[in-house]
């Protein structure tokens, strides 16, 4: 069963309907050759991830949802200029805003500032 890779996405095939599921890009074309922009997209889809737990398999075998596309689905290898050529959206590790602990220390280094002027 293939699933999202993308942190906190959750998408799974078969369970969710209307989702299409997309390869990490290999680095090789369809004849087994090494090609410079396929080692350069596969390197861009991997950092997007932000995963520190890929392997080679996971790699091989993993899948990104049609979720993170702006279209729907990633643009074609020779259309670099394409925002889809790299997977950008819901990725999972969005700045997250301050804690209410946060906001306290902020509020109180404040105050220190203002009556030691």
């Amino acid at each position: 069963m293939s699933f999202c890779m993308v942190v906190d996405c959750g998408s799974v095939y078969l369970r969710d309907v209307g989702i299409h599921f997309y390869r990490i890009p290999a680095e090789t074309d369809n004849k087994g050759k090494r090609q410079e922009l396929n080692v350069r997209r596969r390197q861009l889809w991997i950092a997007a991830l932000r995963r520190d737990d890929l392997t080679e398999t996971k790699l091989k075998y993993g899948r990104i949802c049609s979720k993170h596309f702006i279209s729907g689905k990633p643009a074609h290898i020779k259309d670099t200029t394409n925002p889809d050529w790299v997977p950008s959206l819901n990725m999972g590790y969005q700045q997250k805003s301050a804690t209410a602990s946060a906001k306290k220390r902020i509020e109180r280094y404040s105050k220190r500032l203002k009556t030691t002027e």
